[in-house]
């Protein structure tokens, strides 16, 4: 008698897992009851991003969803306005500011210019005032004279 090797590598077919949703778990871990419609809201999601909810028969479910996604989506276009309206005036205010900078090193360069003695020299001549050339004279006063000046 012949016998036939038994195939050790061969498995048995196994039955696929039942995939349970996340809700599911969540409520056997804290023990609560999750309403239908908020497992239909939280199934959602999952189902759009994985393609499900094109395969199912009810996409009414998804019209639930829709004034949420409308909503995110006016509030994504009103943020990109207003960071390019906030992006817009930075670089404005970085200008205006590049070109003060500007003024205020020319009017320091100016003033600084105009405070050297020779300049102030020259400005006084024009109005018809004269360098003193004689060096100062030091006119010192007792206590007591003072004294008699001021009353």
């Amino acid at each position: 008698m012949i016998m036939e090797p038994k195939n050790v590598l061969k498995k048995k077919p196994q039955e696929p897992k039942v995939r349970q949703p996340r809700f599911e778990k969540l409520r056997k871990r804290l023990g609560f009851k999750i309403p239908g419609a908020a497992k239909q809201v939280l199934e959602t999601p999952k189902d759009i991003l994985s393609g499900d909810i094109l395969d199912k028969k009810e996409p009414s479910r998804l019209f639930s969803l829709l004034p949420w996604l409308t909503l995110l989506a006016l509030l994504y276009i009103t943020n990109n306005y207003h960071a390019e309206t906030k992006i817009r005036e930075i670089n404005r205010l970085e200008k205006e500011l590049k070109e003060l900078r500007y003024q205020y090193i020319t009017k320091k360069s100016k003033l600084m210019n105009m405070s050297k003695q020779s300049e102030i020299i020259k400005r006084i001549e024009d109005k018809g005032f004269k360098e003193n050339t004689e060096p100062l004279k030091v006119i010192r006063v007792k206590k007591e004279e003072l004294k008699s000046l001021l009353r």
